[in-house]
Order: C-alpha cells, then structure tokens, then sequence
C-alpha cells in the first residue's frame, strides 16, 4: 500500500495579487512514474556568460540522449521549444551574421541549419514559444512582447518596454509573461487580438515572479522568490481568471525550485538546485500533487552533470 502525507494546499476562489500555502489536504504518495514516452528538450552551459550552451533532447521510450546544436554554427543556443506537432523546435541563440541574439527555427533530425528568423534588424530576441497551433511564435524582442506569423514572417508587437518570458494560453488568445525585473517583477496576461495587457495579476512583494508555463485551460506554472532574506525560486500554481495561486508541494527552502513544465496532469519536469544535484542546476520530475520529486538521473544518469542543466520543455505525441 503506497504512503501517505501530507501537504499544503490552497483552493482559494477569489481573485489575488499574491501567494498563499494554506489548507491541509491528505493525499498519497507517488512512485517514481514510468509511463513517459515523450521526448524532453534542455539545455546546459557552465554559467549564462561562458557562451558554451548546447541543447540535447532525451527521449524517454528509448533511454537515449541526442544533443542537437553540436553541428550547429550558432553560439549559445538556449530555450528551445517544441512544436505541437514535434517536428520544429524554436529556440534563442547568437548568430554568426548579426552578433547579437536570434530566434532560429530547427526542424529535428534535418542535416540543415536552423533558420533565423530574426535576422534583419539589430534587435535582441529572446525566449521563443510555439503557439498551440504552430502557426505562430512568442518572443521577447527588445523588452517587448512580439508575434510572429511563421507563414509570412510579419512581427506584431503585443506589449510595450518591460515585458519578457512568454507563453500562450490553451487556444492561443492569451499570452501570459513577466512584467519588470527581479524584486520588482509581476505576472500579466496580454490578449493576442486586442492588445490589452492585465498587469499584475500575480506579484508577491519583495521578490522575482517569472518564467510562467501554460498548465491547462485554467492554469500555468510560474516561479516566485520564497522570501525577501530567502530569495529561492518557488514553484507555484496561477491560474487564467487571477484565483488564488498556490505553492506546490514539492518546493524546498533548501535550493532554487524553478522554470516547471508540465509533462502531464499530475507531473512537471523542472530544474533545482537542491542538495542533491551534481552541481549547480539539475533535471528533476516532481508530482505537483504529493510532492514527491526524483532526479532525472534515475531515468539515464547522462542528463545531469557537474554544468547547469536549464530549460526543459516536454512533448508527448496525443
């Protein structure tokens, strides 16, 4: 019979411009999940500046590990993003023609270079995402929230200075991001077709709130600073409509718990800084239900090293 504990919870039902970790709820425990057969993108350099970043992609049905970039004459390719039908992946890097961050289009196991999308202008484009359709893409070009038709390359600006980490919602007609930067940092919502931006719908004072992930139709993923004297990323629960988000329970004060992508409805892959990492930033599955977290290395002990392991982005074909 599996364990019990356990966790904290909130179910708030009003509208907040904050955290809460309220509410006991008893729930059992989860075993280390062997039913992914999906395909997991990431990232890993030594630090952001040493500009030796390389994206791999570890595919769960078959145990192997396959970096992508190795070929590539792009610098620092980093947060990549997968297709909705896995045949693409997006991602930033700096490119040979301009010195200065692209998005670059890649389509898997193709023997070309990715193509940049960005390369006209002298702009710096960041953080790439698909929308559910595929037609289109985020990105963060100059402190601005953009999209980009993929049929004709037109870039609409969604957001003025100040914006950045975007994520369309399940149809595509939202965009939630980060406004601002660091302590003073907040979560929007853009709407795609009118422009207008919902500002702060989450900002826990004092402390970082960035890196949101779509969940489902309701929710997404976001992190948040744990404290103004205990500045480790948190993990934590936002939803759409601005109800009461909530910390997860597998979140530690002992290391960085941050950057949550949802592999399905109860697991998310995520990166940590935790005790127990090989150093620095390590993989991790973690049940956003039990709070139950397992290293990726119990799935191959090639994912994580003694470099930062960043980024994960999850697909499974439905």
């Amino acid at each position: 019979m599996k364990n019990k504990l356990i966790i904290t919870l909130s179910l708030g039902l009003l509208p907040f411009l904050g955290c809460s970790d309220n509410n006991v709820v008893e729930i059992e425990k989860a075993e280390l999940p062997t039913h992914f057969k999906g395909k997991l993108l990431y990232h890993t350099y030594t630090n952001y500046g040493a500009n030796d970043s390389e994206i791999f992609l570890y595919d769960f049905s078959s145990n192997k590990i396959q970096s992508l970039s190795s070929s590539w004459t792009i610098k620092n390719p980093m947060n990549a993003h997968i297709s909705p039908d896995g045949s693409h992946i997006v991602f930033m890097g700096i490119s040979e023609d301009t010195d200065s961050w692209d998005i670059f289009m890649y389509e898997l196991n193709s023997s070309e270079q990715p193509e940049n999308l960005t390369r006209i202008g002298q702009t710096r484009d960041e953080d790439p995402k698909f929308s559910p359709d595929g037609n289109r893409i985020v990105f963060k070009q100059d402190s601005r929230i953009v999209e980009m038709d993929l049929g004709t390359r037109k870039v609409t600006r969604l957001s003025p200075k100040g914006y950045g980490i975007p994520y369309y919602n399940y149809d595509g007609t939202k965009v939630v991001c980060t406004q601002g930067d660091a302590a003073t940092s907040s979560i929007a919502i853009i709407d795609v077709k009118t422009k207008e931006i919902r500002e702060t719908v989450y900002d826990a004072e004092g402390v970082q709130d960035y890196y949101p992930i779509n969940a489902d139709h309701n929710s997404f993923y976001y992190s948040v600073g744990l404290s103004k004297t205990n500045t480790v990323d948190q993990v934590y629960r936002g939803y759409w409509s601005g109800l009461r988000s909530y910390k997860l329970p597998f979140n530690a004060n002992d290391g960085n718990y941050s950057d949550a992508y949802p592999i399905d409805a109860d697991w998310v892959v995520l990166c940590s800084t935790r005790p127990d990492t090989k150093g620095g930033y390590d993989l991790y599955v973690a049940n956003v239900n039990t709070g139950d977290i397992y290293s990726m290395d119990q799935y191959n002990p090639g994912i994580n090293s003694s470099r930062q392991q960043l980024g994960p982005c999850y697909f499974e074909k439905k």
